[in-house]
């Protein structure tokens, strides 16, 4: 009786180790393709480890890992499918939630602000001043920059402190800092607006015969947006400086304009005479509507969060009717909003206050791009989105906890070769790749009925739309604009993309870390963010764990 019951443990052990060493071999031969950017054959590789699977413990890892295959391969029936899979042979997690609010494209467009908090001020000194009268503010990166309008001079704040002179002999009136185009634009009196180099050693003029101009914003496309204010226009210019499309608002009366904001194809003007935003669509020119100032003190600033409107005052700042007090603040002047943290420039009190605006959902997307093994080591490599739709420039607060220890990450920025794709079939995207960034020009025509498919193969492939509004966009196609960081277009626009594609950039912010594998570990579980509540699994071969 032993002999027979050893006899089966050893044929099942035979069995098992038979089993497991094929499940092991296709598996690390489909973690290469998919590193090597050949997703079919990765599904293939995984099919067949699923087939080699003797112990139901390696299942939901693999059904998963097929979810996240197919999804980037456009595959969403197929992801549905094997989500469900892997739901079935093991509890539902948070990764299933994510992956499943990605496949039926439920990406919030709006999260509503719970909190500001103050955070810090940078300030001006009388005598040897660090800055005497701050009048804009701009972030790039890791620093912040103050545009000191009495003195000429952008003072950047950061890892390190410098002053670059404009060597303009006029009195500037506004700074921005186009994303895009990895350059700073000031306007000055003369009616000059100067593009600047990063670190202001070249600059060239973007346009001049304006009439008090003050720039305002850049939007996805790299089109920049400057109040004529001795016009009462608002002129929208292409990157390369030629005049897009003029917005008079001149009738029979001067209107006095402030700042400029534009989100998904539609611009957000600050009209003091009428008391309201007004909002149009940037392609066509036709006014959409209006937005009421809120009750109470003029605002003198405002700002978008996803389609939020933020009005800024001098002691609060106030979102669909609720007031949030802005703590050390007597008076605004202008403010910048990058991912969650606002600047506001406080000239009474000559300095700049920061804020941290906190929203009742989860703020970061994490999508893993890369895995490498060496020395018993994993190198996780990921990209973090914002559902919002806000560009990440500084994730700074974004940390690993992996199975209960957190994790340093190395955070670098990248520039990333552009591939321009113009999509004649929907079915193309599948065709790009995810180690380039792709700009994507299609109609909104040729998107209809498809716009729902094609938000986790965008995602997972590094795609930016850029949409041609031949028809009405509808919501959903705004919140895939937003989330890929892309924009509406005109036809015209789209003919010359060849053009201006030199001089735009695609800048990715990629945080990685590595971490050591501990013996028979199948799975490592990654949350992202300090508060988020999102969770990945990370895969890896055997040949990291034996012994």
């Amino acid at each position: 009786m032993k002999r027979s019951l050893f006899a089966l443990l050893l044929i099942v052990s035979i069995f098992t180790l038979a089993f497991s060493e094929n499940y092991i071999t296709s598996f690390s031969a489909a973690v290469k393709n998919w590193n090597d950017f050949k997703i079919p054959e990765a599904i293939s590789l995984v099919n067949l480890s699923l087939s080699s699977t003797f112990n139901v413990a390696y299942a939901p890892d693999l059904w998963y890992f097929k979810t996240r295959l197919e999804l980037m391969n456009g595959e969403i029936k197929e992801a549905k499918k094997s989500l469900e899979m892997a739901a079935s042979v093991f509890h539902p997690k948070s990764v299933y939630t994510l992956l499943n609010s990605l496949t039926n494209a439920s990406v919030t467009s709006f999260s509503p602000i719970t909190n500001v908090n103050y955070l810090n001020s940078i300030k001006g000194f009388y005598g040897e001043e660090v800055f005497y009268s701050p009048i804009s503010v701009a972030s790039r990166r890791e620093s912040y920059y103050v545009l000191d309008g009495a003195n000429r001079f952008v003072e950047k704040f950061g890892l390190i402190q410098k002053r670059y002179f404009l060597g303009v002999n006029s009195t500037p009136t506004a700074m921005i800092y186009s994303y895009r185009l990895d350059s700073f634009f000031i306007s000055f009196e003369n009616g000059y607006i100067y593009k600047y180099s990063p670190d202001f050693s070249q600059k060239s003029v973007f346009v001049k015969g304006l009439s008090y101009p003050i720039v305002s914003f850049s939007d996805n496309f790299g089109r920049v947006y400057v109040i004529n204010s001795g016009k009462d226009e608002v002129n929208v210019f292409e990157c390369n400086g030629q005049l897009f499309r003029d917005f008079n608002f001149f009738n029979k009366k001067v209107h006095i304009l402030g700042n400029v904001r534009e989100n998904a194809g539609t611009m957000f003007v600050m009209d003091y005479t009428t008391r309201s935003v007004r909002t149009f669509d940037i392609t066509n020119g036709k006014e959409l509507s209006r937005i009421p100032f809120p009750d109470g003190l003029t605002p003198t600033s405002f700002e978008i969060l996803g389609s939020s409107v933020i009005f800024i005052g001098s002691q609060n700042l106030n979102v669909g009717g609720i007031k949030f007090p802005l703590e050390d603040s007597k008076s605004v002047f202008s403010s910048s909003l990058t991912e969650r943290i606002l600047m506001t420039t406080d000239i009474e009190s000559n300095k700049v206050n920061l804020y941290e605006m906190k929203t009742s959902s989860n703020i970061f997307m994490p999508l893993i791009d890369n895995l490498s093994f060496s020395n018993g080591k994993i190198t996780i490599e990921f990209r973090i989105l914002d559902p919002l739709g806000s560009k990440i420039e500084n994730p700074g607060k974004v940390v690993v906890n992996d199975n209960g220890f957190t994790k340093p990450i190395t955070l670098t920025t990248i520039e990333f070769p552009i591939s321009l794709h113009r999509l004649q079939n929907v079915s193309d995207i599948l065709k790009m790749k995810r180690n380039k960034r792709n700009f994507v020009v299609v109609y909104a025509s040729t998107l209809k009925g498809h716009v729902r498919g094609m938000f986790a193969p965008a995602l997972f492939k590094n795609t930016t739309f850029y949409i041609i509004e031949d028809i009405t966009p509808t919501k959903l196609e705004k919140t895939l604009v937003r989330l890929t960081n892309g924009d509406f277009i005109s036809q015209q626009e789209a003919n010359n993309f060849e053009e201006i594609l030199p001089n735009m950039h695609a800048f990715e912010f990629k945080a990685s870390y590595n971490s050591i594998l501990p013996n028979g570990v199948d799975e490592i579980d990654l949350t992202y963010g300090a508060n988020a509540k999102y969770v990945d699994s990370v895969y890896y071969t055997f040949q990291n764990v034996m012994k």
